[in-house]
């Protein structure tokens, strides 16, 4: 007969049923269980009701079928001894040689343990009645044995814990693949399938993954391959504009031509920087000099005030790409945040993190338009728009340039007025 394959819900169904079943035993027997000693003291202290009732058994004619409704209805097992006869109600017994070894006298009777069973008996006019229980034998243990209902109860929920877990593993494989697959890493893929219909769940995460990456290459390939194709025909006219006499229209023209060049420019510096870490070009630097650097650019060290002492740490990143985020963060500030009060650059470095911080004191961004801030070519209202160069990729590639080092760039309204841009780089980045 072929055993029919179970299905997830079938395998769940026969783990929770068994689990339930032996986790109920385990209590049961442990919630009853009972020391040998507190078994002779049980004995002990109705001595006189049990021998009675051995006497009786004893002194009577053998009754067999007397015997037997006796025996099932005290759910015992009785076997009775008579001028070399033996009555057994059901079971094996011992011999009463070897239950006389190891007796424990308790009033007119015996206890005795044989092969971890547990025996009563009495001797009354040269007639031994010896009366044993399944369930006696099931609750009662030597001392150190008591507690192993409970650990069996343990082991039953542990091993049920294991191989629910791996029935759930294929379900974890998956939430790690969606979770990978949404920030970005089309790479990923689940190495091992269960032997369930998760399987359809996995495979079809792994087939997801690689359409998309698929779509995502080819689009990347035209963007690349387009962007390259508009700069040869950009820098013609950027010549045929230089040999011209040169009037308002060719100040206009050339400015759109630069625009042209600048998109086209970040567009690719967004599409290489969806690669993370590994377009970065990092290089060990002294953090006092890279915000020296910046900040005697363009005259921004008029502008702007370092409200914390630099710390005098070396860091490996990508120092160009850093540069370009902070360079933006700050002239952005600045024109947004059009007051008498300098932006303000705070670097803090904590356990966790390395932070700069551009603070301004203008009249920040509407609450339902900053989650939107790192959008491409996004625009908010009632502010300037935040990129040096106004192609509203600035702060696109400056959260991508962050990610790229594994950090993060946000952004926050001030109280009363004013934002801050934070970008938090792993603690790492500086060297030790």
């Amino acid at each position: 007969m072929k055993i029919p394959h179970l299905g997830l819900f079938g395998r769940f169904l026969v783990l929770f049923s068994v689990t339930t079943v032996l986790f109920s035993v385990c209590v049961l027997l442990g919630s009853f269980a009972t020391t040998e000693q507190e078994a002779k003291q049980f004995v002990n202290e109705r001595e006189s009701q049990l021998f009675e009732m051995i006497q009786q058994i004893a002194q009577r004619p053998i009754d067999e079928v007397k015997l037997n409704s006796d025996a099932k209805s005290n759910r015992v097992r009785i076997m009775v001894e008579r001028e070399g006869q033996r009555f057994v109600t059901s079971g094996h017994f011992p011999t009463m040689e070897a239950l006389a070894k190891n007796a424990e006298p308790i009033g007119h009777l015996y206890f005795s343990k044989l092969n971890s069973q547990y025996y009563l008996y009495a001797n009354v006019s040269d007639t031994n009645v010896v009366v044993t229980s399944r369930m006696v034998n099931l609750i009662v243990y030597p001392q150190w044995l008591i507690l192993w209902p409970w650990i069996a109860a343990f082991l039953v929920l542990m091993t049920s814990y294991y191989i629910l877990k791996r029935l759930l593993d294929p379900i974890n494989s998956a939430i790690e693949s969606a979770n990978r697959i949404s920030q970005g890493d089309l790479n990923y893929r689940i190495a091992s399938h269960p032997k369930s219909e998760l399987s359809r769940l996995t495979l079809s995460l792994n087939k997801m993954a690689a359409d998309l990456q698929r779509l995502f290459e080819s689009k990347d390939e035209i963007l690349m391959a387009i962007s390259h194709e508009l700069r040869t025909p950009l820098g013609r006219m950027n010549v045929s504009l230089a040999m011209l006499e040169q009037n308002e229209i060719t100040k206009d023209l050339s400015s759109d031509i630069q625009y042209m060049n600048n998109l086209i420019g970040q567009l690719l510096e967004g599409e290489r920087l969806q690669q993370g870490a590994r377009v970065l070009t990092t290089s060990t630097y002294y953090l006092p000099t890279l915000i020296e650097d910046v900040l005697s650019e363009n005259g921004l060290q008029e502008k702007v005030t370092v409200t914390t002492p630099l710390p005098e740490e070396a860091i490996k990143l990508d120092v160009g790409r850093i540069k370009f985020v902070l360079r933006n963060l700050l002239q952005n500030a600045i024109e947004h945040g059009k007051t008498r009060k300098n932006v303000e650059l705070a670097i803090n470095i904590s356990d966790e993190t390395l932070s700069f911080s551009v603070t301004d004191h203008g009249q920040g961004i509407p609450e339902h338009m900053l989650e939107n801030m790192f959008t491409p070519f996004f625009h908010a209202e009632n502010i300037n728009h935040r990129s040096t160069d106004g192609v509203g990729l600035a702060l696109f590639l400056c959260k991508r340039i962050a990610q790229a080092h594994d950090g993060e760039l946000t952004v926050t309204n001030l109280n009363p007025k004013g934002c801050e841009f934070k970008m938090s780089l792993p603690v790492q980045c500086i060297v030790a």
